[in-house]
Formats: structure tokens, sequence, C-alpha cells
């Protein structure tokens, strides 16, 4: 199914500088999916690579602050590694602020993308994300043609998307993260020689991040400023908490700190409950994606039948894979809910643009 969701959308990456853009929005059958902006210096940038000066450490959290170049604190994730504070560390920024919480960034030197991670320096990393699906992983020797794509001294890690996709992708990625890295990273050799945080690498530019997310998209520069006017119409829209899709059924998107409830109202359709519930996953997931929820997502559909429940959700999964983030659906708990989660990226829409807005 991977393949049929692939070859149904048609693909468009609008951006308003080849170069050096600004803002980039990507489009599928003419609906916008995602949108990309620049940010203001307090937004650590997504895939950025740190010298970062540790506080504090929360061992019973596994967790602790840090502080990186520019004076900004960031959360770290932990493990069972020996850090204490004033050390200096490796950090890689996995996601940006949301609500009160800082930045947070993985431990080390990572070079993510939609298929593959990258380990620069960690060539004992080799194997498959911890959350794919063991009937489709690929076998080690599939692992070893990849890992000879990429530097000795390089760690390796396949994410769940790359099981559905076709090689020639992946390679793609993988060329494309090591040649950006290679040639603008200003990695020390010796970590202990450095006596102050650093940036070393600046994360992918916003036109190579929407090429890494949606690969096989067609590339347009709008640089006339109503001509954008049609993309932030459709932002106007994905910031309201009320969806209309085109065949008349609402949506309604309530967020709270502690979960994401999705509410459906068919009154005003007249499909029939298992054509409602494929085009209602379809409209849901793309908007999870639009609007950056994340977190715990709880979705209250109408009545449906057990054989109608279980199309639903394998719809919503076979839509999830178009999202970087990679949603995890459980199914219908005890309430009658589709429950779900989805790790935290990027700050919700509506706070990227007003943050965009005050940047300007």
């Amino acid at each position: 199914m991977g393949k049929y969701l692939r070859n149904k959308f048609s693909k468009e990456i609008l951006t308003d500088d080849e170069f050096s853009p600004s803002k980039v929005a990507i489009l599928e059958n003419g609906s916008l999916v995602e949108y990309l902006c620049l940010l203001g210096p307090e937004v650590p940038q997504l895939g950025s690579i740190h010298i970062a000066r540790v506080h504090q450490v929360f061992r019973q959290h596994r967790l602790a602050t840090a502080e990186i170049e520019n004076g900004l604190k960031i959360s770290v994730r932990l493990s069972n590694e020996k850090i204490k504070s004033g050390d200096l560390i490796f950090v890689t920024i996995s996601t940006e602020p949301w609500g009160s919480k800082p930045a947070r960034a993985a431990l080390g030197a990572q070079i993510a993308g939609k298929y593959v991670i990258l380990f620069p320096g960690k060539p004992d990393i080799s194997r498959m994300s911890n959350r794919s699906i063991v009937n489709n992983t690929p076998s080690i020797s599939v692992m070893e043609e990849f890992k000879k794509l990429i530097p000795k001294d390089y760690g390796l890690i396949l994410r769940r998307r790359a099981i559905f996709e076709e090689k020639r992708l992946i390679e793609n990625e993988i060329d494309t993260l090591l040649e950006d890295f290679q040639k603008n990273a200003d990695y020390p050799q010796k970590l202990e020689l450095m006596t102050d945080p650093k940036k070393i690498f600046s994360g992918l530019s916003l036109i190579k991040t929407a090429c890494i997310i949606s690969p096989e998209a067609k590339i347009r520069i709008i640089q006339n400023t109503s001509d954008w006017q049609f993309i932030n119409a459709q932002l106007d829209t994905a910031c309201d908490p009320k969806f209309t899709t085109r065949k008349n059924v609402v949506i309604w998107f309530q967020s709270t700190k502690a979960l994401t409830a999705i509410d459906i109202d068919s009154a005003a359709s007249k499909m029939s409950p298992l054509e409602l519930s494929l085009h209602v996953s379809e409209a849901i997931m793309s908007q999870v994606r639009l609007r950056q929820i994340s977190g715990i997502v709880v979705i209250d559909m109408p009545r449906l039948s057990k054989i109608e429940r279980e199309k639903f959700q394998e719809s919503c999964r076979e839509y999830a894979l178009c999202d970087i983030r990679h949603p995890d659906i459980y199914g219908v708990g005890p309430a009658g809910l589709l429950e779900m989660t989805v790790r935290h990226r990027c700050m919700p829409l509506s706070e990227r643009i007003k943050t965009t807005s005050s940047v300007n």
C-alpha cells in the first residue's frame, strides 16, 4: 500500500528562493501537507549539531539541561551515559520548543533523514529501527549493502519507513545527507580540546529538508507574494479547530497540554460508514501532519462495525507512512476511541506561524 500511496499523489515543493529560501510548502494533489519556514535565533534548527555545556543531570528522568553556543537552554535525552555538570558534549537538536518546554536534543552527532539515521564516529551502530515491523525487516545482507555507501567510521539505522521504499530513494537520501554534512560541518577532531560551546553543523537547508520529506516532488520557485495567498489560506484553515473536508464532513481538533482529541461530525454527509471511515482517515492524518499535532491523539469516530474499525485503523496506518514523524497507531481502546501517539518534532503549526510573524 505504500507504493499505492506514493503513486496516488502528485507532489510539488514551492519555495520563495532556490538557494536561500525563507519558506517552503509541500503539496500533494494541490493540497498543502507540510509547511517549513525559517524561525528566529531563539529556536535552534532541527538537525543542527552542537557542542553543548551540561548544566544539570537528572538521572532518574534520563534527562540533562545544557547550553548551546548562543546561550539557549536545551534539554538532552540520556540513557546510561556518565556525564556531569560542566561537561562539553555533542548533541543534535531533535525537537523544536513546544509550549513551555525548551528544544530537546539527542546525545551525540546524528544526521537524520526520512529513511536513515547516520552516526559519525559510531561504526558499531548498525540496525533497523526498534519500531520496525518484524515481518518486513530486510535481511542482514541488505543492511550491509547500505553500509557500503557510508564511511567506515559511520553508524547506520534504517528507519521504519525504509521498509516500504525503493532502494534508490534510500541511496539518494544517504548521498544527500553525507554530502551536506561533509561539506558544511566544522567537526572537531578531539572534543577534549574544546573549551566553549560551539555549533558544528547548521542542519539541512529548508529546500533540502523538503526534498528529504518528499523526495520525488517537483520544485517550483514562487517569488511573488500574492502567489502565496492560496498557501496562506490553507495555513489559516489548518490553524482553525474546525476543518471541513471536500465531502462536507466536519472534523474538530481540540488540543490540550495532555492530548489532542479529534471528533468527527458526519451529519452533513450521506456516505456509508465504510466510505466515511476511508475518507476521514486521509483527512485526519493529513491534518495531523500539517498541523504538527504531537503527543497523545484520540479519535472519536461514529459507530463502526468491527470490520469497519479495522479498515479505518489500517487506512490511518497507511497514510501515517507519509509523515516523517512515524505516528504509532495502537487501535481502538475500551472507550471506543482510536488511540495513537506522534513524537514531538516541530512546534505546532499555529505556534510556528506566530513565531514567524514576530520575527518578520
